[in-house]
């Protein structure tokens, strides 16, 4: 009897999945497809069937988050208010950073991920819009400098791997409460 075949989106969830395992063990420059399909027990070719290259699986795995922080831009664009386009934006980024906290501390540091955003537009545009966002109409440089501490912070934080004990209720408080301070200490610095 022939082994029955799985369907190519399972099989496209298994070459993620292994190339993730892969990715945060030797991270994505030392990662090569061979070790992926090894790991899956199946041909390269079984591998280049699914994606690709290796930057396709690299953009197949953070594509989520970027889809979930398009989404974060485009509900806080239609707030009434700056401030509350901010606000919704800010607990955007924090229920996103935490749901996707595993995958974000793979890639967080990791120099080909960098660069793979930034030459895919879809991608850069998305985070652009959100550090224009949170910085606000007031592009000085006060405010610059807050906006990239909230962003930088709620992604580092939660991707931190010494605070991977804090669980995520927890997080989202801390996050929220840190974010909503430091705007008010800078807003009365001004």
């Amino acid at each position: 009897m022939a082994k029955p075949v799985a369907q190519r989106g399972s099989a496209r969830a298994r070459v993620i999945d292994a190339a993730l395992r892969l990715f945060a063990e030797h991270g994505v420059h030392a990662t090569s497809l061979q070790m992926i399909a090894d790991d899956l027990g199946v041909t390269k070719a079984a591998v280049y069937y699914q994606f690709h290259s290796k930057d396709d699986i690299v953009v197949a795995v953070v594509q989520p988050i970027f889809n979930d922080l398009s989404r974060v831009v485009r509900i806080a664009a239609t707030m009434p208010t700056a401030v509350s386009a901010r606000d919704a934006l800010i607990s955007g980024l924090i229920d996103t950073s935490i749901a996707h906290r595993h995958v974000m501390a793979v890639f967080s540091d990791d120099p080909v991920v960098h660069a793979l955003v930034k030459e895919h537009p879809e991608f850069s545009d998305v985070t652009e819009a959100l550090a224009d966002m949170v910085t606000g109409e007031h592009r000085d440089v006060v405010n610059r400098v807050t906006g990239s501490m909230i962003i930088t912070g709620i992604f580092g934080t939660s991707t931190d791997p010494r605070l991977a004990d804090v669980d995520d209720d927890q997080m989202r408080t801390v996050l929220s409460h840190c974010s909503q301070q430091l705007l008010k200490l800078c807003a009365a610095e001004v």
